[in-house]
């Protein structure tokens, strides 16, 4: 069990030394780093930090690793908190007994930011290690561990769970105790045996930031984020950038409840379509035999949802209404899980210009366009694809001719801007629509 304490002046400078690195790094992150309240933590052996924004420190094991990884280390811990993850993994219902998986989905989502923003000593925590590409986000790690481990734990016939590895994937001294393993309950995962209660301030020693603080904070480094990236130096990670965009520019479109019929709907239309999948066996019939002999029946797999967002890059929409739009197919991503060919943004003012599979906010960034403003011409493009989409949104300031006749699948008009609400009125009963409020207006 690891004690607290205030660290001494000596302690103070390394910390300091230690977020002198870190800035030169990412000078972006100053706020976050300056917002951490410091404690010295003999026996942790690690790094960790709680959901009220203190860092635990083993300054007498850490300072072993050398500078350069407490550095980057600092900035792993504060990365946990600028994306909040304490916050989503309660969101999500993430239960007790999956915390560090967890912990290990979210440190893979942030340490390959921090490899492409030059933090070498983190690259051996990267989503390689489970054969995922980078810059995926942490809820598409947790379902992939997700599967390891249940996998594991069939093959075991006991409990077996990756832990999370924390800045770099070592944690601590070969001492009497068996050292933390984790990134402290700021990250979602596991508590460290260190972590006070939120109302014990030690004496005025480490006082718990307010909601207040936090949020100032995070909105304060992703201003930060956004500034350095505008200044074209690619020198940003990507994954920053687009959690910077939906802190400034959030989303409140309840994609989940508006597109959950549809999603249903569109399955139901699909009930019965299975893709045969010969790398897998079917488990269902894993002990047919004929005449003696076993046969291995290939596997299946439903199909998987897609959308398409036909964006309005016409002359009309300002560059207010373009960000929100942009934001919205984000959010869309975020809430629906989907990326890559089942997340499509066709750019089209009175001809389709582009047509990309999300990656990040940096795959739809540029914007192609400007011109007339024909939203059919989108709507058409996509209904023509190889692999039509199941459910087709337009987010448009609703200047646009729409199509006479229903499409085949839904289509969802999201209206944009200050004429949004006249617009409506022009969009045909078929179509479902919504305002889209911009929370910066």
């Amino acid at each position: 069990m690891s004690t607290n304490l205030a660290p001494t002046i000596e302690q103070q400078e390394l910390f300091a030394a230690w977020r002198t690195v870190a800035l030169s790094r990412m000078p972006y992150m100053a706020s976050m780093l300056f917002s951490v309240r410091v404690l010295n933590s003999p026996g942790l052996g690690t790094f960790a930090v709680d959901a009220d924004h203190r860092m635990y420190v083993d300054f007498e094991e850490v300072e072993k690793k050398g500078t350069t990884w407490c550095a980057e280390s600092l900035l792993h811990e504060v990365g946990h908190l600028f994306a909040d993850h304490s916050t989503y993994a309660r969101e999500l219902g993430i239960p007790p007994e999956k915390f560090r998986v967890w912990n290990l989905s979210a440190d893979l989502s942030i340490n390959d930011d921090l490899v492409q923003a030059g933090c070498k000593t983190l690259s051996d925590v990267l989503p390689a290690m489970i054969g995922e590409p980078d810059f995926q986000t942490d809820l598409h790690y947790y379902g992939v561990l997700d599967k390891m481990v249940q996998k594991q734990q069939q093959q075991q016939g006991g409990q077996s769970s990756p832990g999370g590895q924390g800045q770099g994937g070592e944690g601590g001294s070969s001492g009497q105790q068996a050292p933390f393993v984790g990134c402290g309950s700021g990250s979602g995962g596991e508590a460290a045996p260190c972590e006070l209660p939120a109302d014990d301030d030690m004496g005025g020693k480490a006082p718990a930031a307010t909601e207040v603080e936090k949020w100032r904070a995070r909105v304060s480094t992703a201003t930060a984020v956004v500034k350095e990236a505008s200044k074209g130096r690619g020198t940003v990670p990507g994954g920053m950038v687009e959690l910077a965009q939906q802190l400034l520019t959030p989303s409140t479109t309840p994609w989940q409840r508006l597109l959950g019929a549809k999603i249903r709907r569109a399955h139901r239309r699909r009930s019965g379509t299975v893709l045969v999948d010969y790398t897998r066996r079917d488990r269902r019939r894993n002990n047919v035999t004929v005449g003696g002999k076993k046969v291995i029946y290939p596997g299946r797999s439903k199909p998987r949802l897609r959308v398409a967002c036909i964006r309005d890059t016409s002359g009309s929409m300002g560059d207010r209404e373009l960000a929100v739009a942009t934001n919205e197919v984000v959010a869309i991503s975020r809430r629906l899980h989907i990326r890559g060919p089942e997340l499509l943004t066709i750019d089209v003012d009175a001809r389709v210009h582009s047509m990309t599979g999300f990656t990040g906010f940096r795959s739809v960034q540029q914007v192609a366009g400007r011109g007339g403003t024909d939203m059919r011409r989108g709507i058409d493009h996509a209904m023509r694809l190889p692999e039509p989409p199941d459910v087709i949104v337009v987010l448009t300031d609703g200047g646009t001719p729409w199509p006479a006749e229903p499409t085949p699948v839904p289509v969802v008009a999201c209206l944009i801007g200050p004429y949004a609400k006249g617009a409506s009125a022009a969009v045909p009963d078929w179509i479902d629509h919504l305002v889209v409020e911009d929370p910066t207006a």
